[in-house]
């Protein structure tokens, strides 16, 4: 398990069932979504058997540069044939996913 630190973001990383889980805790915005966006595709490029999942519920505010992250992050595991899915989401952070149409891209459950 590692943890980073980045102004009022942070973020978790452990294994569950060969999965690689992201806990982030705070607000991803354009002044700390780069550690983000760099733990997500430094997990792609090492590969995750079991996928990467992004726990967001404990994320309070997000950005559209957060929400970049998240996309960038996607692609990548894809494009090291993996995938990445949203495991959960506070009310606002969901919201905002359903209001640019990434609930689905992002694997959120309903």
């Amino acid at each position: 398990m590692t943890n980073e630190t980045d102004g009022d973001l942070t973020l978790d990383t452990s294994d569950r069932d060969g999965a690689v889980v992201v806990k982030a805790a705070g607000e991803i915005d354009s002044s700390n979504c780069g550690a983000l966006q760099d733990l997500l595709t430094d997990v792609a490029r090492r590969g995750a058997p079991g996928g990467l999942e992004v726990d967001l519920a404990a994320v309070t505010f997000i950005d559209s540069s957060g929400l970049r992250a998240l996309i960038v992050g996607q692609r990548a595991m894809v494009d090291a044939g993996g995938a990445l899915r949203v495991t959960s989401a506070s009310e606002s952070v969901r919201r905002l996913f359903e209001i640019t149409g990434l609930v689905e891209r992002l694997g959120l459950p309903s």
